[in-house]
């Protein structure tokens, strides 16, 4: 099975015989495919659903996502057929523990700040980086193993990351030079590939969270606010280099996205063209599927999806032994 995206403003979706039917603004059919075939529903923009197909879609346990057009993710349609309340009843009393979740909080930050790295070194080809800059990141890894509280870690993660993106812009190309992270309204081309691809990441999260039984709400890193899905930010921080901001550099350092991908609306905001967006999903679920060393000490190869999935599992073991060693995670190893 794979995930369907919908990325036509005009494209309207309804139901025919356990077919899901995509008609086009003129009411022609532009595909048919069988519901069975499709894990989730992606979209993008103001495309429409009928309420039979909704139905349809709950009764199977199949999600649909929306998003905005530029990514940003808006809300979830599940049945609720996949809620455990049991794991929910641990998963919140684990979150209840200081001790616990300043040790899972600094595993997380910790693996995703080596990420960074990593990928700093992977792509400074030229050498435009010193040893001194990599230096930055092994003393913020050193603080982060000493921090007394979450806030503290978050502050040092915070720093890096400055440290990390002015890093990132020397190493893209000219056209594509940014200063600094902006999230919405993303005011250049690379914060836009940023913030659609990390919108989708957090999607991607959200899927394998409910398949596991978990509450969405209940994580140890970040706060939750405004129905966020804490857990979901919590699971994908580490990811974020690995599956995002690798993704947007191949694609601009060998020249698959240019200049001529993207929008700008009159607010000033970037956004990618359709044609953009269909590249950049179409290189991001590639890179999700691919298979690679994730599991530190195992020799076997994984894609995304499955390591993320097992990731979950071993959260849960760490929610109910109350031993934040259990939860793994991942090692790039040479991907």
């Amino acid at each position: 099975m794979s995930d369907l995206f919908v990325q036509k403003s005009d494209y309207a979706l309804g139901l025919s015989e356990h077919r899901i039917i995509v008609k086009n603004g003129n009411r022609e059919i532009v595909r048919e495919i069988s519901i069975h075939l499709v894990e989730n529903i992606l979209i993008f923009g103001p495309a429409q659903l009928s309420t039979q197909l909704l139905r349809e879609l709950a009764m199977a346990k199949k999600n649909v996502y929306y998003f905005t057009k530029d990514g940003k993710f808006l809300f979830c349609l599940d049945s609720y057929r996949q809620e455990d309340f049991e794991k929910q009843k641990i998963q919140v009393q684990a979150c209840f523990q200081p001790a616990f979740c300043l040790s899972l909080a600094q595993k997380i930050v910790t693996a995703k700040v080596k990420h960074q790295l990593t990928l700093l070194k992977e792509y400074d080809r030229e050498g435009l980086l010193s040893s001194e800059d990599f230096t930055r990141f092994e003393q913020t890894l050193d603080k982060i193993a000493g921090a007394e509280s979450i806030t503290e870690i978050m502050g040092y993660e915070g720093r890096i990351a400055k440290s990390y993106f002015y890093y990132l812009s020397l190493l893209v190309p000219d056209s594509f030079r940014f200063h600094g992270r902006t999230r919405r309204p993303a005011k250049d081309c690379f914060n836009s590939l940023l913030n659609f691809g990390y919108s989708f990441l957090y999607s991607s999260f959200l899927g394998l969270i409910r398949k596991n039984g978990l509450s969405f709400g209940f994580g140890v890193l970040h706060q939750n606010h405004h129905h966020h899905a804490s857990l979901a930010s919590d699971l994908m921080e580490e990811w974020r280099p690995v599956i995002v901001d690798n993704t947007v550099m191949d694609l601009l350092l060998h020249e698959e996205l240019g200049k001529e991908h993207f929008e700008k609306e009159e607010d000033g905001a970037v956004l990618l063209t359709d044609e953009g967006r269909e590249i950049f999903i179409r290189a991001l679920r590639e890179r999700m599927l691919e298979i690679h060393p994730y599991v530190e000490g195992d020799g076997k190869r994984y894609s995304f999806f499955y390591t993320a999935d097992q990731q979950i599992k071993s959260l849960i073991r760490s929610f109910e032994e109350l031993d934040p060693h259990s939860y793994r995670t991942c090692d790039t190893g040479d991907s």
